[in-house]
């Protein structure tokens, strides 16, 4: 769909709606250019004093905010923009965003689920195969082969208990962490201290990757049993899966 980058804007607006944003008044759109543009590419419609996307417009909404979530992120892990800037770089980015570089973007991120700020990011046909390939430059820990590490470039585990787990520990955004196990717990060296976490955890942390890797335990390590690693949940000493 052609539309103008001020309808595009406005299609994010109102999709916001599906996410808790209060409804934008009928009142405050009528006459303007961009809400004109939406209702004639048959995008958006009036309904009980109300502004409404149609199923189309839905669909547009949608993508629109998968391109400027995902220009945010890029911004933010990549290129290490400021929080102040993300905004703003990444209203002019996503229109750059055609659907096929979108897609090479989000590969390269690792399939990121949610933006700097916290809002999810909608998945793209390339997130429904699930599969690592290599390139990527951001990656979640369980996608990471034992050795591979990085800097830990952001948290996805909500604002509950297990971020507060996770920051705990100092697994903080510019962190360094390396991957030294996958079973039968995922383990990090995170400075001098090894951490054991659950799967649901590792998912949660995402890595900025770097090249260089770290010998896993085994090899040219010292091997540890259970009682020299930490459990990152509760910081447990001494315990493995299922005790």
């Amino acid at each position: 769909m052609q539309a103008s980058h001020a309808a595009q804007e406005l299609l994010e607006t109102l999709w916001l709606e599906q996410e808790g944003d209060p409804p934008v008044p009928l009142s405050a759109l009528e006459g303007s250019d961009a809400f004109n543009e939406l209702l004639r590419l048959g995008c958006a419609s009036a309904v009980e004093g109300q502004a409404r996307l149609t199923e189309r417009g839905l669909r547009e909404a949608r993508a629109a905010i998968r391109r400027h979530r995902l220009a945010e992120r890029l911004m933010a892990d990549v290129l290490d923009l400021g929080a102040q800037s993300l905004d703003e770089a990444g209203c002019r980015f996503e229109h750059l965003l055609y659907p096929e570089l979108e897609d090479k973007v989000c590969t390269l991120l690792g399939h990121p689920r949610a933006c700097p700020h916290g809002k999810p990011i909608p998945p793209g046909p390339c997130c429904d195969h699930g599969a690592r390939e290599t390139g990527k430059l951001v990656a979640s820990l369980v996608d990471l082969e034992v050795g591979e590490g990085g800097r830990v470039a952001y948290l996805h585990a909500g604002e509950g208990s297990r971020l507060r787990e996770l920051m705990s520990i100092g697994l903080l955004p510019g962190a360094p962490v390396t991957l030294l196990r996958k079973s039968p717990a995922y383990v990090v060296a995170l400075g001098e201290s090894e951490f054991a976490l659950d799967e649901e955890m590792a998912k949660a942390i995402y890595v900025r990757v770097q090249t260089e890797t770290r010998p896993p335990a085994g090899e040219g390590a010292r091997e540890r049993g259970w009682r020299g690693w930490r459990w990152g949940r509760a910081n447990r000493e001494g315990e493995g899966p299922g005790d």
